[in-house]
């Protein structure tokens, strides 16, 4: 709610400063006349301690579920203190609202520059590919809203590695049977990525990570699908609605036509499909897993891993090379050669979460009670 709560005449001096007067046009304009602030947040409001907690009718329901999978009572009181405790529920939440902006906060941040140079440059990709095509408003078309997701995407010990932007149509706004028909789409399971990272180890196996720039957008809308989506804020055009030719993200059905436009172009270049995990794809030397966007590929050799993806560039996927899997989903993975161990940690995010509750500048102890 806050980051709500800046003026009428600062979102006009950002509007100004970025040149996107358009978005003042419109019944729909966040700035029109009647629009009315949100409420503000209790100060005064007190937070429950932990003795709360504990003793709050929630606690119970938590109990009995942790009993039935096997929780110890010193297990129990973790997974109260760790997921419902307020503080830790608002620290989280805080981290996460920094790194994810509503518009009106990226184009009011300390980070405008650099959120509006990366909306443009989705605008581009989005032209470039070919996602849609402008076409006059008519009243019998089901035009459903779009939305922009912005991020900023850290490394895993929480230095600023990019900035994204995404723009996103409303997909809650869709109609079955009008607007999409099937949805479902699978993603890897986390035991076989922790599999597989230990086969990394015990077989020296060399690893990469690659991320498909814009992966809905290699999938075309079925035919029978008409989608029609409001024009991107700041990029508005009168009378105007955008006809989508490719599964934007938030559409329904985007995860599935990108999970089926993927497994054909790995089936293409020799990767077979697990019966077991239908996001594990085995070659003859080499092993990709496949969580959404984001791919992982292990081999003995480099070079394999190069031959495939170059395979899967020539079949129109657009893949960047990152990493090793040491950055996978932010976790950051040390192994050490000597003992054949391997450690995952989040620094990054444990510090952000630290500094939300206003912990950033405390004083460091070893042991946090007497020994």
């Amino acid at each position: 709610r806050k980051a709500h709560e800046w003026s009428h005449n600062q979102r006009l001096q950002s509007l100004h400063r970025y040149g996107v007067s358009t978005l003042t046009s419109g019944e729909d304009s966040f700035l029109g006349t009647n629009m009315v602030p949100p409420p503000r947040e209790n100060q005064n409001a007190k937070t429950p301690g932990l003795v709360d907690v504990l003793n709050s009718p929630l606690a119970r329901y938590i109990e009995f579920a942790a009993n039935e999978c096997g929780y110890g009572e010193p297990e129990i009181r973790d997974l109260l203190v760790n997921t419902v405790h307020p503080l830790f529920l608002k620290a989280k939440a805080a981290a996460s609202a920094h790194d994810n902006p509503t518009w009106w906060q990226a184009m009011s941040s300390e980070h405008a520059d650099d959120f509006w140079e990366a909306a443009k440059t989705e605008i581009r990709t989005l032209e470039e590919m070919d996602a849609w095509r402008v076409v006059d408003r008519t009243p019998d078309m089901n035009v459903i809203g779009g939305t922009w997701a912005f991020k900023i995407k850290r490394f895993p010990d929480g230095w600023i590695k990019k900035f994204k932007a995404r723009f996103c149509a409303r997909g809650d706004q869709q109609l079955e049977g009008v607007d999409f028909f099937e949805t479902y789409a699978p993603v890897v399971q986390w035991s076989t990525v922790r599999l597989m990272l230990i086969l990394e180890i015990l077989l020296k196996l060399k690893s990469k990570q690659g991320d498909i720039t814009a992966a809905f957008l290699h999938a075309d809308i079925p035919e029978n699908e008409n989608v029609y989506v409001e024009m991107p804020k700041g990029f508005e055009q009168k009378g105007k609605v955008l006809k989508l030719k490719k599964t934007l993200y938030g559409l329904r059905q985007s995860p599935r036509a990108f999970w089926q436009y993927l497994t054909e172009k790995l089936e293409a270049n020799g990767m077979k499909q697990s019966e077991f995990d239908p996001c594990l794809f085995i070659g003859e030397k080499v092993i990709c897993i496949v969580y959404v966007d984001d791919l992982l590929f292990w081999a003995r050799d480099e070079n394999d891993i190069n031959s495939l993806a170059v395979g899967l560039r020539d079949l129109g996927v657009d893949l960047e090379e990152e990493y090793d899997a040491a950055g996978f989903l932010g976790v950051s993975i040390a192994t050490d050669p000597v003992t054949n161990k391997l450690e995952m940690k989040q620094d990054g995010l444990i510090e952000r979460c630290i500094e939300a509750v206003g912990l950033g500048s405390g004083s460091i102890r070893k042991t946090p009670c007497r020994a």
